[in-house]
């Protein structure tokens, strides 16, 4: 029946658990796909979601950030109940083992034990009472909780162990038997102390007495014989009491500077958050401004490529026209030349002989008078690129040293910008901490003295790279000015060459009419 209802109770805690943070649910609510997430957790899948979309953890469907899921009300009234149910099973458990019978029965209080010294006037009782109430360290340690016995036994047990112990008869006592020590005049220069289960720890090993002095000269706590016929003869002695007094002041001091060092760090600490939060700021800021950047950037850009289709356009409409006109002519001189073909075509498949001559009078002649007439040789295109290469360069440079450099400089100003109040508040942080670190001014000073040092090593090294940088720009530059050609050299070779290049042209057209009318008086002759 107990294994049927446990199973039970751990099917329903199965159910209620929440897949991601492993515990019942708290606030759950109803995704798309059927399962249900903590709120919290949900959040937590919203805020690492890429692109807006996250995966449940369960099927792995996919479900958008932005909509709102149900809370499902019926699962989380369950899962509260079960809660609060499970406590209070927890609670009574709890309570029913702290009723039972402890072979301890000495009280732990803020979770450190506090073992229990014996009278040594009952020695009996005390043994018996050890028997009963010793305490258990190890349960003490594993439960970090208060023991709490019942009155009845603590009663019993409180009159066996010791309240007080006096020092100067090295025995400890319990309430019944401190009364003398308290009560007569005999036993009123006794030091009483609390209860001590160590006392011959507090003992000289050589002279069996009670440690009651402290040998400054040899650090260690002394007996009466030590100082009078020991080895701390002559030494600078002093009481326990006052030596604590003396400790207890250099601790205090120890404390003032701790806490003084501790509320720096606290400081420093505070300060760097603030660096962390003012830098996280920047990058943000940094992030935005560069956004803008590249949409700014984008736009120079097209308009810069737009411009450049303008130079083109503007090139190519300037050729246009001529070339038109180039073409239509020369589809004229072909017209004509296709007509003179047919012509020609024609009087060549007549067969008959008189046909053939009253044909070749009318026809032959029109077509010789067709070929003499000159072809139409094209007027001359610049397609040269030199002029729109001008154009686009004028255009390159207006875009590098004009427009980009601007807004570029505008960003970079805007990211690296540090206000002189920032620089006046570093300044005075700087002297506050010089100021508290005043207990480190050796250390600190010859850290300074090597730091300058680095900084002039570091700015001689500095100096040699830029003079031998600057050496070698002017040889790089020298050197280019031996091997350069001027552009005006370049241009008359070119020009050169197109001259020569017309000329052949020009000869090649000339030579093409000349072998034509040869052809056309070969032609007449035969006739």
């Amino acid at each position: 029946m107990a294994s049927a209802q446990s199973e039970q109770s751990s099917v329903l805690q199965d159910e209620l658990t929440c897949p991601v943070c492993l515990d019942l649910y708290r606030d759950p609510h109803l995704l798309p796909c059927g399962h249900n997430f903590c709120k919290n957790c949900l959040n937590r899948l919203r805020r690492q979601a890429d692109q807006g979309r996250f995966r449940c953890p369960e099927c792995r469907d996919s479900h958008r950030c932005g909509l709102n899921f149900q809370k499902n009300f019926k699962l989380a009234n369950i899962a509260d109940d079960y809660r609060h149910r499970r406590s209070a099973t927890t609670a009574a458990a709890a309570a029913s083992k702290s009723r039972e019978p402890l072979s301890s029965s000495v009280s732990v209080q803020q979770g450190k034990s506090v073992s229990a010294v014996p009278c040594d006037y009952c020695p009996a009782a005390a043994e018996e009472a050890s028997g009963v109430c010793a305490v258990d360290d190890e349960y003490s340690a594993a439960s970090g909780s208060v023991v709490v016995i019942e009155k009845q036994d603590a009663a019993a047990a409180g009159s066996m162990f010791a309240v007080k112990t006096c020092l100067k008869c090295e025995v400890s006592m319990c309430q019944e038997h401190v009364k003398p020590h308290l009560e007569l005049p005999a036993f009123r220069e006794h030091p009483l102390t609390e209860p001590m289960n160590d006392l011959w720890k507090r003992k000289c090993p050589d002279h069996d007495e009670i440690y009651r002095y402290y040998c400054m000269d040899d650090k260690m706590c002394v007996c009466n014989a030590c100082t009078i016929e020991g080895g701390h003869s002559g030494h600078k002695i002093k009481t326990l009491k006052n030596t604590m007094k003396d400790f207890k002041g250099t601790l205090d001091k120890q404390m003032h500077r701790v806490e003084r060092k501790y509320s720096m760090a606290e400081k420093k600490l505070q300060e760097q958050k603030e660096k962390e939060r003012q830098n996280k700021k920047f990058l943000d800021d940094s992030e935005q401004c560069l956004n803008r950047l590249v949409d700014e950037m984008k736009a120079k850009v097209l308009r810069f490529v737009t411009r450049l289709r303008e130079c083109t356009q503007a090139h190519c409409d300037t050729n246009g026209p001529g070339i038109q006109k180039n073409i239509s002519r020369i589809c004229q001189d072909q017209a004509r030349l296709q007509e003179v073909r047919c012509g020609l075509e024609s009087l060549a498949h007549e067969n008959d002989p008189f046909r053939f001559i009253q044909a070749y009078k009318t026809t032959g002649k029109q077509c010789r008078k067709q070929l003499r007439k000159n072809m139409f040789y094209p007027e001359y295109v610049d397609m040269e690129t030199e002029v729109l290469g001008v154009m686009m360069e004028e255009e390159m440079r207006k875009f590098l040293d004009e427009e980009l450099p601007c807004h570029i400089v505008a960003a970079i100003n805007s990211l690296c910008h540090l206000s002189d109040l920032e620089e006046e508040e570093e300044e005075e942080e700087n002297e506050e901490e010089a100021v508290d670190d005043d207990d480190d001014d050796d250390d600190s000073s010859v850290e300074e003295m090597r730091s300058e040092g680095e900084e002039e090593d570091e700015e001689e090294e500095e100096e040699e790279e830029d003079d031998e940088e600057d050496e070698e720009e002017e040889e790089e530059h020298d050197h280019s000015e031996a091997y350069s050609f001027s552009p005006g050299e370049e241009e008359e070779e070119e020009e050169e060459e197109e001259e020569e290049e017309d000329g052949e042209e020009e000869d090649g057209v000339l030579e093409d009419a000349v072998a034509v009318e040869e052809e056309d008086d070969e032609a007449e002759g035969v006739v």
